[in-house]
This record gives structure tokens, sequence and C-alpha cells, in this order.
């Protein structure tokens, strides 16, 4: 005959009992617990008298790979809380709770557990339907159960709402659980496997929750038993005597004012799970204490969910160490990262050293920061932002999908539910181009959200028999191009005509197409003849940004939202119109210079390619005095000359100590070379002035390199510049393909140019 106990004795669990009886572990298959360890808490768990086991054949058996219900796990629960609080279920609310417990079928000997559980919250009614298949009891998984005990242990301890959970799988765990697994977390209750997963909607078995009980009791209770009493509250007054005892007065969660001694050779103090000395308790401390009359056994400084607020989301500029650089409104500002940062990349639950290694190895992010009050992160949530190019031809699109084809490649896009769509020729929906996109090239250029999901296309052009580019017209007949094709049609002198959202006529769309470049869309009656005329002169809305690529054919632009921009240019370079800090230059010199310093470029368009670029040296803070007056002043900056204007209050230092001294200098041909410091107008509003002297250079081997310094074989380290110019085997290269060639292996004899400052302008580097 086989005799079943449940996982905590059907006695001590109905019978009313609330000191748990103790009992002697002894498990036939004690041997057979899934992992090393998993024994000691399985015996511990059975001399508490939390878990007992099978009596089969007159042995007992523990069979700690069995799962447990969710009946028998609420029970447990139940079991140690009343133990803590000293008080069985009233009669009363078993009542109140019976009929929902019936409807869900819940046997009767769960009724107490399951009846508090629901008075204290720790369970709603809808929890029910998982525990019971019919008649049969469903096995329980690890989630829910540390759901069950983290909001009981809620009810003791603070829990971080806002927390989140740094396991591999953390992505596979439900949002509403992260905060109470955090607190199971926190206080070494539960934890994660060896590949730090929770594996959360896998059964948890019997030596799981022996581990999870017998914490939890230790936990709440003390290591063993304690004849004290359990409170919490906020420490008021914290001192140690010279006898070394402690001495507290703190205020409990029911506003009773309580004081107690803590002797210095019994008395235990933790944070958290980690004894830490009496001298670390402070007044503000949060805290569950144990004591007996007026003396103190135990005492735990609890964990109390730091406040932060969303401080808002940036483009990642830089991150080393525990500091992160981010720009905003175009500025760089610094935070420091606190030690506990909650580091995710794309929502999953990562770590600073991560960000900067995939930082470092030239993805670009955006990051939404949360800081505390001392201005510092707590949390960071870092999204990568893709280098996919927005403008292109619409090559297959529905309702969810849209496939951009830009040359020759095609890039996949998520199609948001809200998507809009601007046309400035027609008034077109999004699914006037899921209908049409077939028989119409549609050249868009797309606006994405951090996810890159498509939130808005703008129709550049569009072109088919009746879409294009107007080329000709004479006094009867206008041709359009597009798709490659020419379509030429007849039109009548007084057909309707719309250009840049002004009523005109057919004469002056003769007088002004050669000098403008207009897309028009025709209006075509059953004789083929025109009678509408809609025009626009041809631009696009994406074109400013930084200069990324810059070839004889195309150029790219990124825009301020890290959108890349791909553009082709008039065949002959020759006729592009370049204007470069203000003055007239030639496409050749905006090639050589754009590499050196962000150039922030406007471009104009004629039949749909570049035809003039406006560039702007949006980096150059330094350099050669090239003009100066009491209002402006001028840099010469690699043959190119970029002008500023001069703040009221302008402050000078360096060589000189005044304005007046520098312009009355400058004027008798002493040269400069000056370090700008610029408000958010781009005014300068200080101005370090040195006397300009020849470069020095230093030559050695390559001993060490980062992004900040180099060393070489005479052990000295040279700051880099801000600005500084890599090139490896005479080729222009980043201080990122240095590092990483001379991390492969690569041994480089180099020579350094150093500024008056002894900081490396440029690093010339040979293969050995």
């Amino acid at each position: 005959m086989k005799r079943l106990f449940t996982i905590l004795t059907t006695a001590s669990l109905v019978a009313g009992s609330i000191a748990l009886p103790v009992y002697a572990a002894d498990f036939a298959d004690i041997d057979k617990v899934p992992w090393p360890g998993a024994a000691d808490f399985i015996n511990e768990a059975a001399e508490l008298g939390l878990m007992n086991g099978y009596t089969e054949d007159g042995k007992k058996y523990c069979k700690p790979k069995n799962p447990v219900t969710y009946c028998e796990a609420t029970q447990l629960m139940y079991s140690i809380m009343k133990t803590y609080e000293k008080e069985d279920v009233s009669e009363e609310v078993q009542t109140k709770w019976k009929p929902i417990m019936v409807a869900y079928k819940i046997p009767s000997w769960a009724y107490p557990a399951v009846a508090f559980s629901l008075e204290k919250g720790i369970l709603v009614t809808s929890d029910l339907e998982k525990f019971m298949d019919g008649d049969k009891q469903v096995s329980a998984n690890r989630e829910d159960v540390g759901v069950l005990f983290g909001k009981a242990l809620g009810k003791v301890y603070s829990v971080d709402m806002d927390a989140k959970l740094n396991y591999a799988d953390a992505s596979a765990i439900s949002k509403t659980a992260v905060p109470y697994l955090d607190l199971l977390y926190d206080r070494r209750i539960m934890v994660g496997d060896d590949y730090n997963k929770f594996n959360p909607k896998a059964n948890i078995n019997r030596s799981e929750m022996a581990v999870l009980s017998v914490k939890t009791y230790n936990d709440l209770l003390g290591e063993g038993t304690t004849t004290g009493k359990t409170v919490t509250g906020t420490v008021l007054t914290a001192l140690v005597k010279t006898t070394g005892d402690l001495f507290i007065v703190m205020e409990t969660t029911d506003n009773q004012t309580l004081t107690l001694t803590g002797p210095a050779k019994t008395a235990k103090v933790y944070d958290g799970t980690k004894e830490i000395g009496f001298s670390e308790i402070a007044s503000g401390d949060n805290v569950t204490v144990v004591y007996n009359g007026a003396t103190l056994q135990k005492l735990t400084r609890n964990k109390v969910a730091e406040t932060s607020i969303e401080r808002g989301t940036f483009e990642l500029s830089d991150i080393y160490g525990t500091k992160i650089t981010v720009l905003e409104d175009s500025k760089k500002v610094t935070f420091t990262m606190k030690d506990n940062v909650q580091v995710y990349i794309d929502d999953k639950a990562s770590s600073p050293a991560k960000l900067y290694q995939q930082f470092t190895d030239g993805k670009k992010f955006t990051v939404k920061l949360y800081v505390n009050g001392d201005g510092d992160i707590t949390k960071l949530y870092a999204t990568e932002t893709r280098n996919d190019p927005k403008t292109g031809l619409i090559k297959e699109l529905d309702e969810d999908t849209l496939t951009l084809s830009v040359s020759g490649k095609s890039y996949d896009y998520d199609v948001a539910s809200d998507v809009t769509v601007k046309d400035d020729l027609l008034d077109r929906s999004f699914s006037d181009l899921c209908k049409s996109y077939d028989d119409t090239d549609f050249y868009v250029t797309l606006t994405t959200d951090t996810k890159n999901r498509v939130t808005k296309i703008t129709v550049n052009y569009a072109e088919d028999d009746e879409n294009g580019t107007l080329t000709d017209m004479t006094s009867r007949r206008l041709t359009i191009e597009a798709q490659g094709k020419s379509y030429t049609y007849n039109y009548d002198s007084d057909a309707d005509v719309t250009v840049d959202g002004k009523s005109r006529d057919m004469e002056y769309l003769r007088d002004n197409y050669e000098d403008n470049s207009y897309r028009v869309a025709l209006t075509i009656d059953r004789y083929d003849e025109v009678t509408e005329v809609v025009a626009v002169t041809e631009t696009v809305e994406d074109n400013k940004g930084i200069i990324t690529k810059l070839s004889t054919s195309e150029i790219q632009i990124e825009d301020k939202d890290g959108n890349k921009h791909t553009y082709d240019l008039l065949e002959d370079t020759d006729d592009i119109t370049v204007v470069l800090n203000g003055s007239n230059s030639d496409f050749d010199t905006l090639r050589d210079v754009y590499t050196d310093y962000d150039h922030e470029a406007t471009l104009s368009f004629k039949n749909k390619q570049v035809s003039k670029i406006e560039a702007v040296n949006t980096e150059a803070d330094e350099g050669d005095l090239y003009t100066i007056s009491n209002s402006k002043l001028e840099i010469k900056l690699n043959s190119s000359r970029i002008s500023f204007d001069l703040a009221d209050d302008v402050d000078v230092t360096g060589d000189v100590d005044s304005l007046k001294e520098l312009i009355s200098e400058f004027n008798d041909y002493q040269n400069f070379y000056v370090y700008l410091t610029c408000n958010s107008s781009n005014e300068v509003t200080k101005i370090k002035a040195e006397y300009a002297s020849e470069d020095e250079t230093v030559k050695g081997d390559l001993r060490d390199v980062s992004t900040r310094w180099i060393e070489l074989d005479n052990r000295k380290e040279y700051d880099l510049a801000s600005s500084c110019k890599v090139y490896i085997d005479d080729r222009r290269k980043d201080i990122s393909d240095l590092i990483d060639a001379f991390g492969d292996g690569d041994d480089f004899r180099v020579t350094l140019t150093l500024n008056s400052r002894s900081e490396v302008t440029e690093i010339d580097a040979t293969t050995r």
C-alpha cells in the first residue's frame, strides 16, 4: 500500500497550527537530485517541516525532479506567511471566498491558503484558472510561482515596479511579473541557471521548490527558528555605542515608535542578504527587524526603489567607462552611469560593456535615458540606428511591409499602422500607393521610428505615361520623361494649369520650364489631349544633412535623425554649383576636404539629379586666424575659410589678454592659431589664441594605441587631438582601423605630427 504525502503535511496546513513541526530528513532517493547542493535544501526543508515526501513500501522518497502544482505552491507560501504573521486565515475569510474556490474546483485542503492569498491580493480570481484542469491539479511554472512568492514578500519589503531583469531570456518573462521576480533576485531567493536564464515557462520541480521555500523562510524568520517579533519601518536614529552595541529608534509602518538595542555579539545586520557592520545603518534606511522586547535580534536593510525620471532620447555620441555622451540639441552632454545601471539593447537586457563593444564596432544607437535626483543614469534603453537607405523606388508594398530598391539592392521595412503619405503634386493616400505601385514608379523618401517602422512616405516623384518630368514644350505640344521613355501630347491652350499650388497657364510653363525642373501630373482625355497640368518645382524633402559619401556619380547625406539618403549627381560634376563655407568653390575641393570634418550640405536638384551643393564645416572650432574684427573672425582650415560672429562679451585668453590686443597684434602681421568656444547660436564666446609655430614631428615604433592616446617605443603617451587624421600605408583611415590592425598583430612604424599643445594632429603609420 502506498501513502502519498503532499508537499506540506496536511495536518500542519489544515489544522490551524501556527508553529511548523520539525521532521528528520531520511530520503532513499536523495542522491538523485538534479544538481549538486539541492540535497541540502531538501533536507533543511524537511527539518523545518516545509516538505515531506512520498512513502512507498516502507521507504520515504523526496522525488526531487517531480513537478509542483499551483495548489501545492500556494499552500507552501501560505504556511510560511502565516508563521511569519503568527496568525491563521479566519473562517470568515474562507467563507467569503468559498463560492469562488468551489467554482474553480480548488480542493478543500487548499481553501485556507487560496482564501488567504485572495484576501491579501497575492492572487486574483483570474489566477485560479490555471490551478485545475477539471478535477486534476495543474503543474506550476517558475514564473507564476516566483510571482506568487514575490507578491507575498511584497507585503514585507519594498517592490520596484520599474525594475528590469538582466536574465538572458528576460524577453520571455511577462512584464507584470518583472517587479516580483526582481525582488526575489535582489534577496537571492530565486535566481537563474548557470547560463543566466530564468526559464520562466518551465515547470518548477520539488528541488527548486525546496530552495525557494527554505530561502523564503530564512529571509523572513531568520536562520532557523526565532521567538522574536518582526516589523518593517524607517530608521529615525542609529548609532553604535562605545560597547559596540547598535542602538536604533525607528518608526514602523503602522506609525509606532520602536527603540531597540542590538548586542554586539549576537545581533545581525544585513543589506539584503549580505551581512554588514552596525555603522552602515543610517537615518532614513528602510529596514525589517526581528526583536524580542527591547532587544534587536536581526535587522535587514531593504532595497527601496530609486526614483528615476525619463531624461529623453538622444543620439549616442560616446561611451567610456562610467561616462556616456549624447547629442542634445547638437551639443554634447555627458552623464555618469550608476554602478547598478540597467542597460537594454534593442529591448534585451545587456550591460554597459556590451554597449561599449557594439558602439566601438561601428554601430550607431539612439538611447533613452532615465536619471535619478542627482542626474545619474539609472536605466538606459539603446536602439540600434540602422544605416539602410531611406530614399529609393518602391519595389513591393502592402499594408504591412515595404520594399525599397536602391542602386539595384532591396531593403525591407515594416509599415506602421498609422503611416501617412505626402505628395506635393497629387493628393494620394497609402491605399493609392498600394494599388498603383505596379504600374507607376514611385520614388520616395521614408521616415521611420526608433524601431525602423515606416511612419511617413514622401513621394519625391512618380513616373508613368501621365507622371514625369517636363522636358519640352512648343505652342501645341509638351513632352514628359518617365521610366526612361518620352511621352508627347497635344494640349489646349486653355487647359487648367497649377504650378506650385498657384493657378497659371500653359504660356507660363512654356516660358519657365527651361530654367526650372518641373515634376508634372497630366490629365489626358480620350483624344490623348492634355486637359489639366499640375506641376511642382522639383525638390527633395530630405535635402539637408552631413555628407557621408561623395563620388563623381552620387552623394550620400545623413539627416539629423540618423537616416541616410543617396542621390545621383549631374553627369558632369563641373556643372554642379558648389558653395563651401559661404564662398564659391568647386566639386573637387569639396571632395578633398569633406572627410576631414563633418560638412553639412544643402542640396538642390535639376531633373532628379543634384545640381547644387552648399556645404558648411560644422566641426571647425580651431584653425589659423585669417581675419578678425570687433564682431567677426575667420579661420583658415584645409584651404577653406570659415566665418564666425563674435559674442558681445567674448573672452580672450592664451598669449594675449584681450580682443583689442589680439586684433592689434594680428594687424601687425603676427600669426595666431586659435581655439574657439561657441554658444548655441554659434557665436564665439571664448578665444584661446596662441602664437603660431611650426608643427613638431615624432617618429618611432607603435607600442600601444587607443581612441584617446598613442604610445611609441619611447614609452611616452601622446594625447590625440579631437580632429586627428590617420593614414595607414598612405591611405586615409580612422583611428579604429589602426587599433584593429595593431590588435590583430600588425607592426607599425609611425610618424606623429604634434600641435603646440603636444597633441597628435596626424598619424602616418607604415606596416613593417
